[in-house]
């Protein structure tokens, strides 16, 4: 049974979810920023949850390690593949609970087609200026003596202070488009210009009717603070803005769509725009993907913020 945890820090307030590690409601003055799901309990569509030890996809379930076949549960059967991970839909264990920050644990056992005992650990934070900042530490304890591969993301659906889609503009500082097959959006080609697919997705795209289920790559460099952003606005300019840290390689851009009978519960049309730091399939086509050690900790670092007054 999922439990709630509530945050507060100036006009913003927040529900953190132990089930999937991730904010089932975030506020600003009252506007939603993440799409909520508070009363129902399960994240639907993935909603803001964890993606690790690897986002996205990888195809029949099967990759190879340091000359070692793998194959994983499969967690998609209409496209026949393994898909985002374990994290997301696991029961994290609550550890700290303060006014403006809560911290949860997972320990994950060896599974099928994953041999590796992990330590997943995660902080969201509530600040009156920065809002929600989330921290995702991941340890290979070295119960298993050798490296692990590992990907991470996010999987956050943005709404621009409440505001319908398709009164919005999306903003995403990426370059590249990576070509999926439309029958089990795994890659089906080399990467083709951004505009190539949607026009000006750096500066803005107005979502009226827009609908994408998309990988995005060749992403800006990160700020100074280290971080990348991505923003939803309306009109006037009010919003939300994404933040990831400089691990994000890659964006996957998905509209929930009820006229493609997959509407996200009391929205309708919402985007989610997920961070990761490879892309779909990685674990078969080697692509930034990442490894660690026996012993080792990685981190990866999230946030939202409200835009506007």
């Amino acid at each position: 049974m999922s439990s709630y945890l509530g945050l507060r820090a100036g006009d913003y307030e927040a529900k953190v979810s132990s089930f999937g590690g991730g904010p089932a409601e975030l506020r600003f003055q009252g506007d939603d920023l993440l799409a909520p799901y508070g009363d129902n309990g399960f994240p639907p569509l993935g909603a803001q949850t964890l993606l690790a030890p690897w986002p996205n996809r990888i195809a029949d379930g099967v990759f190879s390690h340091r000359g070692e076949m793998h194959r994983l549960d499969i967690s998609e059967p209409g496209r026949m593949t393994a898909i985002h991970g374990f994290v997301g839909t696991r029961q994290w264990k609550v550890d700290t609970v303060e006014d403006t920050r809560v911290g949860l644990s997972l320990d994950l056992p060896a599974q099928p087609g994953w041999p590796w005992p992990s330590e997943y650990a995660v902080t969201w934070e509530l600040n009156e200026k920065a809002g929600l900042s989330g921290v995702m530490t991941i340890r290979h304890p070295g119960i298993v003596d050798s490296d692990c591969p590992l990907g991470i993301g996010w999987h956050p659906y943005l709404v621009a202070r409440g505001a319908a889609l398709d009164e919005c503009i999306l903003s995403v500082p990426a370059k590249s488009c990576l070509p999926l097959d439309p029958q089990r959006n795994l890659p089906a080609g080399p990467e083709i210009p951004a505009d190539a697919v949607l026009a000006h997705l750096n500066h803005g795209v107005p979502m009226h009717g827009v609908w994408l289920d998309h990988c995005f790559g060749n992403v800006a460099s990160p700020a100074a603070d280290g971080m990348i952003r991505a923003t939803l606005v309306d009109r006037e300019g009010r919003g939300v803005e994404l933040r990831a840290d400089a691990k994000t390689k890659w964006f996957q851009i998905f509209t929930a769509d009820p006229a493609r009978r997959e509407g996200y519960p009391g929205l309708g049309r919402a985007v989610a725009v997920e961070p990761m730091t490879c892309p779909p399939n990685a674990f078969r086509s080697g692509r930034d993907i990442g490894y660690i050690k026996p012993g080792e900790t990685v981190q990866f670092q999230v946030g939202v913020r409200a835009l506007g007054e």
